[in-house]
């Protein structure tokens, strides 16, 4: 109910603002805020969404659908500038589910949110400072371990340092992050059939709280523009990983190295090519007696870009990277993404998506474990005028592994479709 009351006051505020004296702005145009380019835009986005799968967040099972409704007041704003620059974004989503295959998944109802916040300073200086801050409160995890049955508070502040002497051909980039992961359940008692689960944090909410962890970061970054469009890169990064326990989630520091090129070949071919090595440098996990053994493996990232014009992109990217998440036994991985999007705009109001991607996890266990996800993603979106926009869209979404009995939502297929609107003042 405090849910409730808490969202509608939100409306109410949001609806106040949309109905504001129209010498402000025009809808579409927003508020002018900070100077003549700044605006604020408060919008609502309404999604009506079906799920052929929500059973894998609570019953993996079980196979059962649900329709639900999202609904999101939020706000944008931008301010730009060379002194300082704003952007920022924050929305709330308010899901219900209505239980229409199982009555269960109406537990799934609840109150997320995500904000991204970015200011920089100094931009065309020759010292700068960016300051970025990002929260996100999701029923979808980003670690692949932890994949359903929690809700996700994730949160990850970083700084940055560019330094650009004489004409900015060199920057020279400082950085830090922070970032912390904490695990909610969505309801009380064990939900996962899984043999011991009476003291694994994927199946009891009890030790849900155990698989949080904080991981801190420094980097350190160059970029050369050898020529006007292409740059070669170096990126230097160190982190420390600091789980809330050490008995259900290995700790540790570990390094990352990449260099590579990027830039323009054609006037309509952007590429991209990076290469390097990560490993761990040292291991924590109870008991001591045991210590895991350190883990390392080669980065690649590709991409390629092409943009025929303006109204059209089609990019193909290919990267391997080393994964750190929650948990023990599958805890480190080496993760292989290919991902093709595209994007075409037709005329003044419609326009495509397509956005196809592929994963497979290699997981460093006594089994050598792997895990693979496909993902596939048509949409459609209709710009009816710049404060409407509709979008209709379908996903796949497939993840398979070879072991044989795995932990809850590494195993199944879902397609949702969803129907999305969104009103900007």
């Amino acid at each position: 109910m405090f849910k409730e009351r808490k969202l509608g006051r939100l409306l109410v505020v949001t609806a106040l603002l949309l109905a504001a004296s129209p010498a402000l702005a025009a809808f579409g145009n927003g508020i002018r805020v900070g100077g003549a380019d700044g605006r604020l835009h408060p919008f609502v986005e309404l999604e009506l969404r079906y799920d052929s799968n929500v059973a894998v967040y609570f019953d993996p099972a079980a196979k059962s659908g649900d329709l639900m409704l999202h609904v999101r007041p939020g706000i944008l704003l931008t301010v730009p500038g060379e002194t300082v620059a704003l952007d920022l974004k924050a929305r709330l989503d308010l899901v219900k589910y209505f239980g229409i295959d199982n009555p269960t998944s109406k537990d799934l109802t609840g109150l997320y949110a995500d904000v991204s916040l970015g200011v920089g300073f100094n931009r065309k200086g020759q010292v700068g400072l960016e300051l970025d801050e990002k929260f996100v409160r999701s029923n979808q995890p980003t670690a692949y371990s932890v994949a359903s049955g929690v809700i996700s508070n994730f949160n990850d502040v970083s700084v940055s340092l560019p330094w650009r002497p004489g004409g900015g051909a060199l920057t020279t980039t400082l950085s830090g992050e922070w970032t912390l992961e904490s695990y909610d359940a969505f309801k009380s008692g064990q939900y996962c059939p899984v043999v011991g689960a009476g003291s694994n944090p994927y199946c009891n909410p009890a030790y849900l709280s155990d698989l949080g962890y904080n991981n801190v970061g420094a980097g350190l970054g160059l970029n050369w523009k050898f020529l006007p469009k292409t740059a070669a890169l170096l990126d230097l990064s160190w982190f420390d990983r600091l789980p809330n326990s050490t008995v259900y989630s290995i700790g540790g520091s570990g390094m990352r190295a990449q260099a590579g090129v990027s830039g323009l070949v054609t006037s309509h071919l952007a590429a991209t090519l990076k290469g390097g090595y990560a490993t761990t440098l040292k291991l924590k996990l109870d008991p001591p007696a045991t210590p895991p053994s350190n883990y390392g493996t080669w980065l690649a990232t590709a991409s390629l870009e092409w943009i025929p014009s303006s109204f059209s992109t089609l990019k193909l990217t290919a990267n391997h990277d080393l994964g750190v998440d929650p948990g023990t036994t599958w805890a480190l991985y080496g993760i292989t993404h290919v991902t093709v999007e595209g994007k075409s705009k037709f005329n003044s109001m419609l326009s495509a998506g397509l956005l196809l991607d592929w994963a497979q996890l290699d997981y460093r266990d006594a089994a050598t474990t792997t895990s693979r996800i496909l993902t596939a993603r048509p949409s459609i979106q209709a710009e009816l005028n710049r404060w409407l926009v509709l979008e209709l869209a379908y996903q796949y979404t497939n993840r398979d592994t070879d072991l044989a009995a795995p932990p809850p939502g590494w195993k199944y297929d879902r397609q949702e479709v969803w129907l999305r609107g969104v009103v900007t003042y």
